[in-house]
């Protein structure tokens, strides 16, 4: 696979190319450096504010590509840096990280992409111009992925997080080989061990994300065990899970007691989805006699840990600063247009920017049961 490295720009910043190269300048430089477009940005008082004639830097690099936004996912993270004044580098800001659209225009070495093609793609928040909370986005070439004809995009803007970080969590970090193949067959002869099917424990399964992880490690020869409410066990052993793990009524303690009963000292790949406290109890069920990893993706606990265990530093950024990540997102893409990885249940909310607001408020308000809400910019 043939990668380019991009080199990310600051909104404000100026590219100048050598001087060698002046003598021929690209239709995007002369454009001019702002234009102005519909836009939810948070505000100098920290609130969500539509503006209807935002001014936008609107400069493209050779290896970046703008997008027109048909339809973004929420994600806790967007009401959550607000309220908590993380990943806001300065006020007015755009937000919002996964979006799926078509293709307005390409930099001059994009050579995968053209205007028209229907693409989804996962956005960094240090760049205001890909906040996905606009009308258009622009990202690097190496974060846009191609989607079918077939695939809604309210369908593909719920793969930029959430898919995302189970795909990476468990390709990159995990570093369980990649899908390229047919499916994986795990052995099924009654000398099969642990050792030849690792298991993993997923505590907060039922998550967007754990149903894209439970499905991912499944498909890789894993067994999960996975910790959830007793609603939806049963749509969780239909995506692969061996086991579910009911939390209802119970203490930490007893989930660790119950997850050791069925796995014993076999559990070498952890995962928390959930918060502080899940996070030491997961770590609290894996193997004290095997190397093992842990995944705090909701909360990263402070504490010691036995020599056998590491704790794995899950930096979603890489996805957009490292352009190698692009082999990740081309991955889960094939796996969810084969039909080998199925979707969360969907719940589009109408109205454009209008209903991002009031969808991150259900977020805020807790429990969605699984379900992924994406807001339909053309609506």
């Amino acid at each position: 696979m043939t990668t380019t490295t991009t080199q990310l720009v600051q909104p404000g910043m100026v590219q100048e190319r050598p001087a060698k190269q002046r003598t021929a300048l690209s239709i995007t430089e002369l454009q001019p450096s702002t234009f102005t477009q519909r836009a939810l940005i948070v505000n100098h008082e920290r609130k969500y504010e539509l503006q209807d004639n935002f001014t936008t830097p609107a400069y493209l690099s050779e290896h970046e590509v703008k997008i027109r936004t048909c339809a973004v996912g929420l994600n806790q993270i967007d009401y959550k840096s607000v309220d908590y004044n993380f990943c806001l580098p300065q006020l007015p800001w755009i937000t919002g990280r996964e979006m799926a659209g078509v293709v307005e225009e390409v930099g001059s070495a994009v050579q995968h992409l053209e205007p028209g093609h229907r693409v989804w793609t996962s956005t960094y928040y240090r760049d205001r111009r890909a906040g996905c909370f606009q009308e258009s986005v622009i990202v690097p070439q190496h974060t846009v992925s191609l989607m079918s004809s077939e695939t809604s995009f309210t369908s593909a803007a719920c793969l930029g997080v959430c898919g995302l970080t189970a795909a990476m969590t468990l390709w990159r970090w995990f570093e369980v080989p990649l899908p390229y193949g047919t499916p994986f067959t795990p052995p099924t002869t009654p000398q099969s061990k642990p050792a030849d099917m690792p298991l993993m424990l997923i505590w907060g399964g039922s998550s967007v994300t754990g149903q894209f992880l439970t499905q991912l490690a499944k498909r890789s020869g894993l067994r999960v065990i996975s910790v959830s409410s007793a609603k939806t066990a049963q749509a969780l052993k239909d995506l692969g899970a061996e086991h579910v793990v009911a939390r209802d009524g119970r203490s930490n303690q007893e989930i660790i007691d119950e997850v050791k009963r069925i796995a014993g000292d076999d559990i070498t790949m952890g995962v928390d989805l959930v918060g502080a406290s899940t996070a030491l109890a997961t770590l609290q069920c894996l193997s004290t006699s095997h190397p093992a990893r842990f995944a705090p993706l909701a909360w990263a606990p402070k504490v010691e840990v036995a020599d056998n265990i590491e704790v794995l530093n899950v930096e979603m950024k890489q996805f957009v600063l490292n352009p190698t990540s692009a082999i990740y997102s081309e991955q889960l893409t094939r796996l969810v247009e084969s039909g080998e990885i199925r979707l969360p249940e969907i719940e589009v909310l109408g109205g454009g920017l209008k209903a991002v607001e009031e969808g991150l408020e259900r977020l805020k308000r807790g429990d969605m049961a699984g379900k992924k809400l994406i807001v339909d910019m053309q609506s």
